[in-house]
């Protein structure tokens, strides 16, 4: 098909060249044209004129079928003559010529057929132009460039983000024991203190809103600017004050249009700001970026669907690839210490004011992942051929802090902001390291089947020297010592001594697991089952109300890496202290293509690290089934409903004498034992993503 229409449109050129050749020879002239013919010294006469090419163009366009070369027509004529008009006699048509008359779609001749010379007269018409070269593209003239090419592809915009509506109920999340949950009861419960509005009040309702853009600005192939950025973030609707008809005034301009009382300090929130340089020699990223590694139980960037927080990093990186593995090097800078914005002079910037009370810390990352189209799409390939693929990698940091500035009686705004009375200096001699290994496992082992195995583990150890709100450097026996322990070359086993002889440093280790499965053995249901442990402590609630000294045996997950809906989002905000098991079944009906509805149900179980940790100081923690109904419309929309049971164990009750993790006000610890009960939630999602 495609040669026949190259000689079909060579015929149909030729039949127009030659016309107009044939038009130029009449007799009918204009005097510009006849002057031009006498002024010429080797102009030729007329009549006598004969190009050797285009007699042989015109002798194959009749072997064509479009034109005899002795006839000379006024007028080109596109339509094609009779299919059994002769050819002339000197010229015989190849035997295997098809019929041009006959519609191209009719045409059923194999490639064997065509003779070898068919396109000789392409390369004759063409053989005055000489041999065509073909230079690259950035040899090319810029100006000729212009002509073939898109003015202003760069820079370009590409768009990123999602908008997401969420409403919920939430029945008993305090689990009625006043204080062993961290969600307070109602307020109706406790207020009035004399006489409470309604002590029986369980159920809450709210709705919320978030807008967010991502945008990546491309300026050349190799530069780009990467943002993230939250509208209204959360807030909570419904609460704008322009609507409270008892406050009192007219609210300012500030407050009618930036307010909200969810708890967000802005309505705009700027997650990610960072530029980045590809090379021949590796990429290279710096300014605020979102930090994410495997499963996200350490690093998570919060870009789930139901994800509230997201990590963000300041950091500046290099990154190189391997062969099929990528190594990154990265500088953080997660505290920069005490760096008021204005020290007595406004700067216009902040500044850092002491070397020894910031963090450093340094990162490292080995891996293998699809980080683009090509590795994911070659992936596919791979998982459709029955091979198995594998992504994982390590996680590797190192942090220092070398002393604190405790600066909270230090006014910013004061014209002499440092006096004897505020503020004090604390050596402190951190050094924490962190790795995480990940590994991910996917196989079809036949269509239509799919098996993933995910693992993400963590460690951290390290040790503090001075893990308190003191001063250090004194004897056994609370004299001083006269150490200055921020010098290197001084600093001794006094720095690990308090002022009342009392040993101040403490070692870290924390450690934890997760796993995620998924079969898919055809059909349309998929099952698995996920699971983890975080390590944890003897202080009660989870060591959340503990000194600093005596929290750092707790491990706890990125808060936006979800088990459940109810015990670890809610009622402790994380996990910790803990072992769970998670056997789940999923599947997918009443849709094709895109648009597709899927169910899923639940079982989470949870039994406690150290039962010493928890509020009822017991093992088991609670049993949780939790389902899910959503309608996805390809990856840009989702709209579910979530519903979940728990029903809490021994560890979540309340025990006499031991203080309430959450509660109005300063009661005390409880005055006598409380079992918890049981909580549900109904919860539902729209989210629209760009």
């Amino acid at each position: 098909m495609i040669r026949n229409t190259r000689i079909c449109g060579l015929a149909i050129l030729l039949a127009l060249f030659t016309a107009s050749q044939a038009w130029a020879q009449t007799d009918d002239v204009t005097p510009d044209e006849e002057v031009t013919v006498e002024e010429s010294e080797e102009a030729p006469d007329t009549e006598e004129v004969e190009d050797p090419d285009l007699a042989q163009d015109e002798e194959d366009d009749a072997i064509d079928g479009d034109v005899e070369p002795d006839d000379e027509q006024p007028e080109a004529d596109d339509e094609d003559p009779p299919a059994d008009e002769d050819p002339p006699a000197d010229e015989e048509p190849p035997a295997d010529e098809p019929d041009f008359d006959e519609p191209a779609d009719d045409l059923d001749v194999d490639d064997d057929d065509w003779p070898e010379d068919w396109d000789d007269d392409w390369d004759d018409d063409f053989e005055d132009f000489g041999d065509i070269d073909f230079a690259p593209i950035d040899e090319i003239d810029d100006a000729l460039l212009d002509r073939i090419t898109p003015i202003a592809t760069f820079p370009f915009l590409e768009q990123g983000g999602h908008l997401r509506v969420r409403s919920q109920f939430r029945r008993n999340f305090d689990l009625d024991t006043g204080g062993t949950s961290a969600v307070l009861p109602p307020v109706e419960n406790v207020f009035p203190q004399d006489q409470p509005a309604d002590p029986e009040t369980n159920l809450l309702s709210s709705a919320d809103l978030r807008l967010r853009l991502s945008p990546t600005l491309h300026i050349t192939e190799s530069l780009r600017v990467h943002t993230s950025v939250d509208l209204l973030d959360n807030v909570t609707l419904g609460a704008d004050p322009r609507h409270n008809f008892f406050v009192p005034g007219q609210p300012s301009p500030d407050l009618r249009l930036m307010d909200s009382s969810a708890g967000t300090p802005s309505p705009i929130h700027v997650r990610a700001a960072y530029g980045e340089l590809s090379t021949f020699f590796g990429t290279f990223r710096a300014g605020r970026m979102l930090n994410h590694w495997g499963l996200g139980i350490f690093a998570n960037d919060g870009e789930c669907l139901s994800c509230d927080f997201g990590d963000q990093v300041d950091r500046a990186s290099w990154q190189v690839r391997l062969f099929d593995t990528y190594l990154t090097v990265a500088y953080d800078m997660p505290d920069a210490g005490w760096a008021p914005r204005q020290p007595g002079f406004d700067y216009g910037r902040s500044t850092q004011l002491g070397r020894f009370d910031s963090a450093s810390q340094w990162t490292f990352t080995l891996f293998r992942d699809t980080l683009t189209r090509q590795e994911r799409e070659q992936q596919a390939r791979d998982l459709v051929a029955g091979n198995l693929v594998y992504n994982g990698g390590l996680y590797f940091s190192m942090r220092s802090q070398n002393a604190d500035f405790l600066a909270d009686a230090i006014d910013t705004g004061a014209d002499q902001p440092f006096e004897d009375d505020q503020g004090s200096f604390i050596y402190r001699g951190l050094q924490n390291y962190h790795f995480s290994p990940w590994v991910q496992f996917q196989l079809q082992p036949e269509p239509n089947h799919h098996i993933r195995l995910e693992l993400e583990g963590l460690l951290t150890f390290g040790s503090v020297d001075n893990a308190t709100a003191g001063p250090v450097g004194f004897d056994t026996d609370g004299s001083p010592s006269n150490t200055n322990c921020f010098d290197d070359d001084e600093r001794d086993g006094t720095c690990r001594i308090g002022p009342d002889g009392e040993s101040t440093d403490t070692s870290i280790l924390q450690y934890g697991l997760a796993m995620e499965s998924e079969f898919n053995f055809g059909g349309r249901t998929t099952f698995g089952l996920n699971g983890g442990f975080a390590s944890g402590g003897d202080e009660p609630n989870w060591g959340y109300l503990a000194d600093p000294v005596d929290q750092v045996d707790f491990t706890r997950f990125n808060p936006d890496y979800h088990v459940d809906l109810i015990l670890f989002r809610e009622v402790i905000g994380t996990v910790t202290n803990a072992y769970y098991a998670n056997p789940y079944i999923k599947s997918r009906f009443l849709g094709g293509g895109l648009q597709r509805v899927e169910a899923r149900l639940d079982a989470i179980a949870s039994r406690a690290f150290d039962a010493d940790g928890t509020p009822g100081q017991s093992g088991w923690m609670g049993l949780e089934l939790d389902g899910s109904l959503a309608y996805l419309d390809g990856d840009s929309f989702t709209a579910a409903v979530d519903a979940g049971v728990l029903f809490p164990f021994g560890a979540l009750d309340a025990r006499e004498g031991v203080d309430p993790l959450n509660a109005y006000g300063q009661p005390g610890p409880f005055g006598a034992d409380e079992s918890a009960r049981w909580a549900w939630t109904l919860q539902g999602r729209l989210r629209w993503d760009f």
